[in-house]
């Protein structure tokens, strides 16, 4: 995939539409690499300061343990998404989140615009709180469990399941889907000796 299409989020595989409201910033941060392919956006910190200005969350400064806070948050993205999909809950996923809510400061904003979650902490910290903002409002209203990733393991990308009934297993059926299937295939026939 390209540098230019992870930065952007898009365009999803299949045609598949983003994850609605602020929960396409979880989608989008867990997306930042491609884990066929290559690139990987958090790589350096002009990377994460690339992406984060895409979203109106700019930040000027950059250090090496933020590259390593906003890693460890997308990876742990990444396993609740495994888990929205069918896959074990990862043990450290939800503190990797309640700690990176609790460096931002999360508050609770009663605007005359409506409620929200909002981080108190400016910079690379409280960009991260507003992902956590995100997900956890996703979980409260229902629509994280949508949110799920791609069970192949080379591909693990993040998309929103808009089937009626929640059933969507793969980013793609025509990518990940039918590569998995073929796969299988392929064994079994060998497995019988045809």
């Amino acid at each position: 995939m390209q540098r230019t299409h992870l930065l952007a989020g898009r365009p999803q595989p299949g045609g598949r539409d983003p994850a609605p409201g602020a929960l396409v910033l979880v989608q989008d941060l867990v997306n930042t690499v491609d884990r066929e392919h290559g690139p990987d956006l958090l790589d350096d910190a002009a990377g994460l300061r690339e992406w984060l200005a895409l979203r109106d969350m700019a930040v000027e400064n950059v250090s090496v343990n933020d590259l390593v806070n906003v890693r460890n948050l997308r990876e742990a993205l990444r396993g609740l998404l495994l888990a929205n999909n069918g896959g074990p809950e990862p043990p450290g996923a939800r503190p990797v989140l309640e700690l990176a809510g609790e460096r931002a400061r999360l508050t609770v904003r009663l605007d005359p615009e409506g409620a929200a979650l909002a981080p108190v902490t400016n910079g690379v910290d409280g960009a991260l709180g507003r992902v956590v903002a995100a997900a956890a409002v996703a979980m409260w209203d229902g629509t994280w469990a949508r949110l799920k990733a791609c069970p192949r393991d080379a591909c693990h990308w993040a998309f929103y399941d808009r089937s009626p009934n929640a059933s969507a297993t793969w980013c793609a059926m025509s990518i990940c889907g039918q590569r998995v299937k073929a796969r299988t295939y392929y064994r079994r026939r060998r497995a019988s000796g045809d």
